[in-house]
């Protein structure tokens, strides 16, 4: 349900002000960024000849972001978020939504992955308590928005409220979130229908021996992919393939090929890439075991 406006506000909306909450309620979305928010109002002013609004310069201002987001905020349309303050705006006519789509939302830079992820796509009955999210660290964010800032603008636009890497509160819409900052960027896709970002079904798998911790741990990872890795075996190995870690690349084939007595032509090179030592082992968590694969040189120590 659309939350309620409280109150009677004695301040109406100005013309340039109706047309403006028009526009925030064809796009839809419940919360808002600075940036966003004087993306929607530029956009007003483009509109502004044909429909007659006879606004006062030809582009927006910071001043005119100011007096169009106060009469909003007087007339009860917009508020600041209850979990992430003034920094995000709040369409108060528009449906909230899940913590996912929030914090999607307010941060391109994140997509919702490991065990949220897996239940995503089905790959596992556990509800992890915590929102798991992976978002690339602060240096490749900046990088990753200021990318996204170049291609939302128009080639004439200033930018006044530049997005910049944001802290996330540790709970959104009563979900407390787990958020893995990564060198590795992994690859990932939009819901369709929702403004979810969740990393793909091989992403996730790949995941899975990469950070084991965040999957249910070993015992678990291993249950789905008994279960579910005959499945997307294709779309796996090519994610495997992207991994940086020839660890990581053993336990996928142990995994694919001894364990699940699979075949599969794009796991022979990774043979390659095996190596004796103590810390290559099946479950990172776990002490190294005198079990061993002698083809992928790894402890089965799981």
């Amino acid at each position: 349900m659309t939350e309620q406006i409280p109150g009677t506000y004695p301040e109406k909306l100005t013309r340039a002000g109706a047309y403006l909450a028009g526009l925030l309620e064809a796009a839809d979305k419940p919360v808002l960024t600075q940036f966003e928010f004087f993306r929607v109002i530029w956009r007003m002013y483009q509109l502004s000849a044909e429909e007659k609004l006879y606004l006062r310069h030809d582009t927006p201002s910071q001043d005119d972001y100011s007096r169009l987001r106060l009469n909003l905020k007087k007339t009860g349309m917009i508020g600041a978020d209850r979990d992430y303050g003034a920094r995000v705006i709040r369409v108060l006519t528009i449906s909230d939504r899940s913590a996912e789509e929030i914090v999607c939302l307010v941060d391109p830079t994140c997509y919702v992955s490991h065990l949220s992820a897996m239940q995503r796509w089905g790959l596992t009955d556990r509800r992890p308590d915590a929102l798991l999210l992976t978002r690339p660290d602060r240096k490749a964010a900046q990088a990753l928005l200021q990318k996204y800032m170049d291609e939302a603008l128009y080639d004439d636009e200033e930018n006044p409220f530049p997005l910049r890497v944001i802290t996330h509160p540790k709970r959104v819409r009563r979900r407390t979130l787990s958020i893995y900052d990564s060198k590795s960027y992994g690859a990932h896709i939009q819901n369709r229908g929702s403004d979810i970002r969740v990393s793909t079904i091989g992403q996730t798998f790949l995941d899975t021996l990469q950070k084991p911790d965040l999957c249910g741990g070993m015992a678990h990872v291993l249950d789905v992919w008994r279960e579910h890795a005959a499945t997307y075996l294709d779309e796996i190995v090519d994610a495997v393939d992207t991994a940086t870690s020839g660890l990581v690349k053993s336990r996928a084939g142990y995994i694919i090929e001894e364990l699940l007595g699979l075949n599969h032509p794009g796991i022979e090179p990774w043979k390659a890439l095996g190596q004796r030592g103590s810390s290559r082992k099946l479950d990172p968590s776990k002490e190294f075991a005198p079990t061993f694969s002698e083809t992928w040189m790894i402890s089965l120590n799981v």
